[in-house]
């Protein structure tokens, strides 16, 4: 079977959230054999005058530059010394975070982001957008969210939900292979509520139908909900679920952002890795092209 999985780009900041997306990150590009970015962004922040942008603290962005790039080459030793066969490069950008990404995703051809999250998000994260959640949304290739608190980085059992129909068939050949690389079991659940209940039931019977081709393990089961990311996350600590593989398609988007979306309910009652699969020949269209900036632009005299 053709390597799905050739490069990750890993997103790192230094936290334990991070430092975790990293074990997380070596651990799949060994079962793989692929090779892993280590990425940092350096964001400037700038004010706006009549005289147009100004970064503020130059000096200081340098400094930080520096230090980014000596603590990256630290990490970057310890990981070829503890991983020898591994492949590993350091980027680093100076832009907003997803713009960055995006830009190395088309440069380097990345297969898998991955991103640590903390599964938890407050108010304020829920009015302006947790980092994880930009990311997951913002950026064109699909995304790994791997909890803090995960300690388990092989996957033995790996739940797919059948809840929507776009990219199935790539979902499913992903999830084999994953399951391959690991020596995993699939868990195929079947999911729906009663307007879509005939066209979630076929394309989960052909889901099996592709499985058993495969000669893939599985088990399966089908369950009738309309709230789909309570009972997902129900069904993978009943059913002791490694990572969770999700089509990158949320039903309930027309939700207020005030309200949680199944992105959000299903990374907030998690506490297993999300792998959101997201087409790549399809780029999205990003609202965070540009630096932070502080407009303090002031009315004319008089």
């Amino acid at each position: 079977m053709q390597n799905l999985i050739n490069t990750l780009l890993v997103a790192v900041d230094f936290t334990e959230k991070s430092n975790n997306a990293v074990k997380m990150a070596v651990h799949i590009a060994t079962r793989h054999e692929a090779r892993v970015i280590l990425f940092h962004n350096i964001t400037n922040h700038t004010i706006i005058d009549r005289t147009g942008k100004q970064v503020i603290g130059a000096e200081t962005i340098d400094e930080n530059y520096k230090k980014t790039e000596h603590a990256l080459k630290e990490l970057e030793l310890s990981l070829k010394e503890q991983y020898p066969v591994l492949d590993f490069k350091t980027i680093i950008k100076n832009d907003s975070v997803v713009y960055g990404i995006n830009h190395v995703i088309d440069s380097e051809m990345v297969d898998l982001v991955i991103c640590g999250s903390s599964g938890q998000q407050n108010f304020a994260q829920l009015l302006l957008g947790s980092l994880s959640y930009q990311i997951l949304t913002e950026v064109d290739c699909s995304i790994l969210l791997v909890p803090e608190n995960c300690s388990k980085y092989s996957f033995d059992k790996i739940l797919v939900p059948v809840r929507v129909l776009e990219d199935l068939t790539d979902k499913i050949e992903l999830s084999v292979a994953i399951a391959k690389k690991n020596k995993g079991i699939i868990s195929l659940l079947g999911i729906s509520d009663e307007d879509d209940i005939l066209k979630i039931r076929d394309a989960y019977q052909r889901a099996k139908t592709n499985l058993a081709i495969r000669s893939q393990e599985y088990d399966s089961q089908f369950l009738l909900t309309r709230d789909k990311a309570t009972q997902i996350s129900k069904f993978s600590q009943e059913d002791n679920a490694d990572i969770i593989i999700l089509n990158y398609k949320d039903e309930d988007s027309w939700k207020s952002f005030f309200l949680e979306n199944f992105f959000k309910q299903i990374i907030n009652y998690t506490d297993i890795p999300l792998l959101f699969l997201k087409n790549n020949r399809v780029k999205i269209k990003s609202n965070s092209t540009d630096n932070a900036a502080f407009d303090i632009t002031l009315p004319c005299p008089g």
